[in-house]
């Protein structure tokens, strides 16, 4: 996380009390690291992000909020956290060369990466946000970015380019970049023609709520819309079984990879190839690495993750030499 200094605490408090009318004691949490998330007393979260993404999260806000009126009026059992407006209606606001954004608590707990009982919720719980996303009404003001399956292509044009220059003191990063290339140009023909349809983008256990009921635990919230974008649905199945791969410490990972995309198929009726999958693996994490790539060349929060970006496109390399045909 990075560690701001104390009079950032000072500007929090004045930001709230300026913007919102809000006088809570707020506290820096180590929740994401593309911006500071501060906890204001019980009820709030507050965001805080370099100038520079203004446009990006002005039209994400819009996004947000017209999901969480979708999910209210239509009375399903999904939530996405509130965007509380300023005093002037403002869904995010600019002070102090920052971009703010409010937002209310939502109950339920993070579940957890290592648990083996999380990943069939997790799952279920995706293919009936899948099913929010497909029906949710957009009008022409509500602009939705193009993802991966578009980005990748872009990506690998960008190393191919003269004059590329590892970004972090792995001597490894050019070569592992370059093999995720390889691997993914002969494939990306077919992952470029998969239909697409709106996709939370970065689906793990750390962007979820569960909730308890009558003992069983069920997904009942979803955070962190800022990668939310056009993909084929395969990408966020794609996200948990890398999160099985990478941070669950769990063994047999190819059989409850297998078993998050059985449970997938069953819950949305709809059938993956697991070749898809694989491909939306590694694209990902290729994505992933120039996305931050770019916004580490100005940006203030996140360089502590510089270091694990090639790390994570080794890893799905290593598991795809192992289990894709």
């Amino acid at each position: 996380m990075t560690e701001l200094a104390p009079r950032h605490t000072d500007l929090v408090v004045r930001v709230l009390e300026k913007h919102w009318g809000i006088k809570d004691e707020p506290t820096r949490t180590h929740q994401g690291v593309s911006r500071a998330t501060w906890r204001i007393g019980n009820r709030y979260w507050l965001s805080q992000a370099e100038h520079f993404r203004l446009a990006e999260l002005s039209r994400l806000a819009e996004l947000q909020s017209h999901l969480f009126r979708y999910l209210k009026e239509e009375d399903l059992a999904l939530s996405v956290p509130k965007i509380i407006g300023s005093r002037t209606g403002n869904l995010v606001v600019v002070e102090a060369g920052y971009v703010w954004c409010l937002t209310c608590d939502l109950p339920g707990f993070h579940p957890e990466a290592g648990d083996p009982e999380t990943y069939n919720v997790l799952t279920e719980g995706l293919a009936r946000f899948h099913d929010v996303l497909r029906t949710l009404p957009l009008s022409e003001s509500l602009h939705v970015a193009s993802g991966i399956c578009v980005k990748t292509r872009q990506a690998i044009d960008r190393l191919s380019a003269d004059g590329f220059v590892a970004l972090a003191s792995d001597p490894c990063e050019g070569e592992i970049l370059h093999m995720a290339s390889t691997w993914l140009l002969p494939r990306l023909h077919d992952f470029e023609r998969l239909p697409r349809q709106i996709v939370h983008g970065d689906w793990t256990p750390r962007n979820v709520l569960f909730q308890r009921v009558e003992q069983e635990a069920r997904l009942t919230g979803v955070l962190d819309m800022e990668a939310m974008a056009w993909d084929p649905i395969c990408v966020d199945v794609a996200n948990t079984c890398s999160t099985l791969l990478m941070w669950s410490g769990l063994d047999t990972l190819e059989e409850r990879i297998g078993n998050v995309i059985e449970t997938y198929e069953r819950m949305s009726g709809t059938f993956l190839e697991r070749k898809d999958i694989h491909t939306a693996m590694l694209a990902r994490w290729f994505c992933h690495y120039w996305d931050w790539r770019d916004r580490l060349s100005h940006g203030e929060f996140g360089h502590e993750v510089k270091e694990r970006l090639s790390l994570r496109i080794s890893s799905v390399l290593s598991y795809l030499e192992s289990h894709s045909h």
